[in-house]
């Protein structure tokens, strides 16, 4: 399953160039006006997949209708730069929701993949519709939760009932001191048919005493096969999941 559904629940209104060096995007809009606004709301985070050994970086931003957008590094080189042009300029873009590649640690080792993202405070800027420029920073902490480890149901085991489901996991310790601050819990039917609506997804936020969740009566389909995981989140903002199946009965 492509991990883009988790993410925020944003879709991108612009697409999103990466760049390896500090070369702007021809014809973008280098210079800004004189009001400072702070973005609405940045973040840059860390997801790590306990069950297929993987990890990537995502970005989430908001703001009044912006131009182009760019992340900086706490080394000050430039990882990310966006621009909207033609209709889209004329709109301006506002939400944006980007995720990097997830390498396995197979071909990218884990502290490799660290050394990619250095701990720090990461810099968002950007200009606006009306010459404003827009500011913001994240913090990155390698502050990486354990997946939970998922007690059930699971794959070749028991049929569920459809209306009487429960997905149970075991708690995560705090990672480096950093307190758990949530878990998320997703059930996915991966494949409707429907070009429209490819996937139908049960996604709830769950305190971080949480250890189950009831799944509600009527979401589930008999005699079909859903994906479910749960993702443990620690307070700086990173992310690890755990995953599983299970089939319905008939």
């Amino acid at each position: 399953m492509t991990h883009h559904m988790r993410r925020f629940g944003i879709v991108a209104t612009a697409l999103a160039t990466l760049l390896a060096g500090s070369t702007a995007l021809a014809g973008s809009h280098d210079e800004g006006g004189d009001e400072q606004v702070e973005f609405k709301d940045a973040r840059l985070k860390i997801e790590t997949n306990d069950t297929d050994g993987d990890a990537g970086v995502q970005v989430f931003l908001d703001s009044d209708p912006w131009q182009w957008i760019e992340i900086t590094d706490p080394n000050g080189r430039r990882l990310l730069r966006s621009a909207v042009r033609g209709s889209f300029g004329l709109q301006g873009g506002t939400e944006l929701f980007m995720e990097s590649g997830e390498p396995s640690f197979a071909e990218v080792p884990f502290a490799e993949f660290l050394a990619r993202f250095p701990e720090g405070e990461y810099r968002f800027r950007g200009e606006g519709n009306d010459d404003e420029e827009f500011f913001g920073t994240a913090t990155l902490t390698h502050d990486i939760p354990a997946g939970p480890l998922l007690v059930g149901p699971h794959e070749g085991g028991p049929l569920v009932d459809p209306n009487n489901a429960v997905v149970s996991w075991q708690p995560v310790a705090p990672p480096n001191g950093s307190p758990i601050i949530g878990y998320q819990v997703i059930v996915v039917l991966g494949d409707t048919g429907l070009t429209a609506l490819p996937k139908i997804t049960l996604d709830v936020m769950m305190p971080p005493t949480a250890t189950s969740l009831t799944v509600p009566p009527g979401f589930l389909r008999r005699d079909t096969l859903y994906e479910w995981e749960v993702l443990s989140i620690e307070a700086g903002g990173n992310q690890t999941l755990s995953s599983s199946f299970f089939r319905t009965a008939p």
